[in-house]
């Protein structure tokens, strides 16, 4: 997986930054580079592109990537998800296209270069303060428990390391307070 992984990444991260395109990887697979290894199916990448942008990457992607032009195109105009398949080895690149403004817009501004795995390229990967504040966020309309042990992981890796001013601060903003309480408490912090 790390190589399908790899190769996918740098194919997509590759197009991104040459169209001067942000992104930020966030999701299972950091949470895994934060805090204890997961497996996982997909890819998500947080996007901060226009609806031409997201038109442009599609019309430079590879041919081996399925990809629905008009589809990227809609997601980007209205800040949804679409996703890009990378048909060599049906890894699932989920795009979220996020505004320059609000929350997502600080995550991306705060993502930092770094490997996935101990060998490769670096790319751009959400903070561990983020993938925290993404879990708790995604898991409150889901209640998924798959996201809570993915910030339970970076909660007991990096614990004392976090930036807890921001963690709190946003997760009053994002509603998920209570939940990162409980969080620090279950990771022993």
């Amino acid at each position: 997986m790390e190589d399908t992984l790899q190769s996918t990444l740098i194919d997509l991260a590759a197009l991104l930054d040459r169209l001067g395109i942000p992104y930020a990887i966030t999701g299972s697979v950091v949470s895994a580079v934060h805090g204890d290894p997961v497996t996982s199916l997909n890819v998500d990448v947080l996007v901060q592109a226009t609806p031409a942008q997201a038109g442009a990457v599609a019309d430079a992607l590879p041919a081996y990537f399925y990809r629905d032009r008009e589809m990227l195109q809609m997601e980007a105009g209205r800040f949804g998800i679409a996703n890009v398949v990378d048909l060599r080895s049906g890894l699932k690149v989920d795009i979220s296209f996020v505004p320059t403004n609000g929350y997502l817009d600080d995550a991306m501004q705060r993502s930092v270069l770094a490997r996935i795995g101990s060998a490769g390229p670096a790319f751009r990967l959400t903070s561990a303060e983020d993938v925290v504040l993404m879990k708790l966020l995604w898991r409150k309309d889901s209640r998924s428990q798959k996201q809570w042990e993915n910030a339970l992981s970076v909660m007991r890796v990096c614990g004392t390391k976090l930036d807890w001013r921001y963690l709190f601060d946003h997760a009053g903003q994002l509603g998920v307070a209570d939940d990162l309480i409980a969080l620090r408490d279950a990771g022993g912090v």
